[in-house]
């Protein structure tokens, strides 16, 4: 065996460590959080709580309310926010769902679901 050949195994090795380093770091320990349909519903089910409020003040009574009904705590939301806020396409696309649905049940179209 050259040494040539024993050190292009190496290197290889390296590399191949390296890699599984790297993707394992892309991911760091994020914690662990509720999945987007759940802070999707969540959310708007507290904007349509802040809507039919007075003043468009939910009281803490209510949002602790809609957030058992829905079995999701307030650190829930906080979590999801600070897991995913970093990527802006994919909180956009939450945030075009949030709204989408809140227009459908604005406009009637979500009271069949």
């Amino acid at each position: 065996m050259s040494a040539g050949g024993a050190c292009k195994r190496t290197v290889t090795r390296l590399a191949a460590a390296v890699v599984v380093f790297a993707a394992a770091g892309c991911e760091p320990d994020a914690p662990a959080t509720i999945d987007r349909e759940v802070f999707v519903q969540t959310y708007v089910a507290l904007r349509v709580a802040e809507l039919r409020s007075p003043g468009a003040v939910v009281p803490d009574a209510d949002r602790d309310s809609v957030l058992a009904a829905m079995g999701v705590a307030a650190e829930d939301l906080v979590t999801f926010a600070e897991v995913h806020g970093g990527d802006p396409v994919y909180m956009e696309g939450v945030w075009t769902e949030v709204q989408n649905r809140i227009t459908e049940l604005s406009s009637g179209e979500g009271a069949e679901r």
